[in-house]
């Protein structure tokens, strides 16, 4: 075996070796996700959703919540008609009990975002959920697919 093979292989087994004790400490223990828990899980925190149904769930249902997870600046030239701003930094300030009961109530929530990874409408998704809300719907390929799409936009007042 040649020595960088060897000190690779050395380098990774301590890695794995630290990591493990490391996850083993409770005080060690990063929150990755939501609350430290698990990872937001499809089926059980969130359903995904194609941008074609989700336009058909906002126009054919008559309680669909819509929240735009993007920064201001982007939802402010644009967003699907109706949505909620929501900044997942700002969820305890934005969750009027008001809000929570709607969100609790809908026929669906749909959350959005700026891209296809979804991770921002996962967490928040993973979140509601724990608050009550039934598990929300995230939208595969966020605005940008429902720009696309050519569905129905509105300029934030």
């Amino acid at each position: 075996m040649s020595k960088l093979a060897r000190d690779v292989a050395l380098l990774l087994a301590l890695t794995l070796l630290f990591g493990a004790t490391a996850n083993q400490l409770r005080r060690h223990r990063l929150a990755w996700w939501g609350e430290g828990q698990q990872p937001p899980m499809v089926n059980v925190d969130f359903r995904l959703l194609d941008i074609g149904t989700a336009e058909m769930l906002r126009s054919s249902l008559p309680s669909v919540v819509v929240v735009d997870t993007r920064p201001p600046e982007e939802g402010a030239t644009g967003r699907i008609p109706g949505a909620w701003h929501l900044d997942y930094t700002e969820l305890a300030s934005f969750l009027t009990a008001d809000r929570l009961t709607a969100l609790k109530q809908a026929d669906a929530v749909i959350l959005y975002g700026r891209a296809d990874e979804g991770d921002i409408e996962q967490l928040l998704a993973q979140e509601l959920h724990r608050r009550g809300v039934p598990p929300p719907y995230v939208m595969v390929g966020g605005f940008p697919a429902w720009e696309a799409a050519g569905f129905a936009v509105e300029v934030a007042p």
